[in-house]
């Protein structure tokens, strides 16, 4: 038998009202071991109970890369690129998928562990980190892949290659961000649920991910620049291959980006209190 590991999990003694923020983060380093534990219960259910495990994590965006690369690099002859297709696809679906993984996973966190958040407490900001956590592991797998085709390739590495991770952060700002305005309306709004997978895989076809933004008309270019997962993408290659460096056009959206995280954020603490009562 299974030998099951022991959550621990500190007494909280519940007061009226609202914590502060400083409080709230206090209380999420306290519990922070919760977060590789529940990490390690997703990574079992997701991975080590299915027969292929990680494999799938590379055949799901190899089925895709070689898709787009018969339609882009075949049938729809790309000239403005400077090196081969597949890295440039696979880049852009390395960053789209980070940020789908975080919308549609971390976004139903709240309500896909509603038995558990009724018998216990720690703040629940802890299941969007945790499975967060799964997120970066696919990301990781899929980087090392998008690294062996450089390798292959003998595609060079500039210098900017190591500011990478910034780009990656500001991915997981985006998608959380998302995640956790989802989360903090679904407690009552549970339509959310169903119409956010929606308008993700509708703004996939709005964000550079298999075609460069020179494909687009001019007059639609404000529409790029609105979308902050296009400027994670479009810095993320150019650390990695070599674009152009990342238009100041951008700024705005990380700024509102970076506005709407922290009002999620306080409207998260806020909707803490409600959970019980609508789950």
């Amino acid at each position: 038998m299974e030998k099951v590991e022991a959550i621990r999990i500190p007494i909280k003694t519940i007061k009226s009202g609202n914590s502060s923020v400083i409080e709230y983060l206090k209380e999420v380093w306290q519990y922070r071991h919760l977060i590789w534990i529940f990490a390690y219960q997703e990574f079992k259910v997701q991975y080590v109970q299915t027969r292929l495990a990680l494999f799938w994590v590379l055949l799901r965006p190899l089925i895709i890369l070689a898709i787009f690369t018969f339609v882009f690099d075949n049938m729809i002859h790309i000239a403005e690129l400077s090196y081969p297709y597949p890295l440039f696809a696979i880049s852009g679906l390395l960053i789209w998928n980070n940020f789908s993984f975080m919308v549609n996973n971390t976004g139903t966190a709240i309500v896909s562990n509603q038995s558990m958040i009724k018998k216990y407490y720690f703040p629940r900001i802890i299941l969007i980190l945790s499975k967060s956590l799964i997120g970066l592991l696919e990301f990781a797998v899929t980087f090392l892949l998008l690294l062996t085709l450089m390798l292959v390739m003998r595609f060079p590495f500039g210098v900017q290659f190591f500011l990478f991770p910034f780009f990656v952060l500001v991915t997981l700002l985006i998608g959380g961000t998302v995640s956790i305005w989802v989360n903090a309306l679904t407690i009552k709004h549970r339509d959310l649920h169903h119409f956010v997978p929606t308008l993700v895989g509708f703004l996939i076809w709005l964000t550079p991910v298999f075609y460069p933004v020179t494909l687009l008309p001019q007059k639609f270019a404000f529409l790029i620049y609105l979308n902050p997962m296009a400027g994670a993408m479009q810095g993320f290659r150019w650390t990695v291959l070599g674009d152009p460096a990342l238009s100041i056009w951008y700024l705005p959206s990380f700024i509102v980006i970076g506005v709407l995280f922290i009002i999620g954020f306080l409207l998260f603490i806020r909707a803490e209190s409600e959970i019980a009562d609508y789950i």
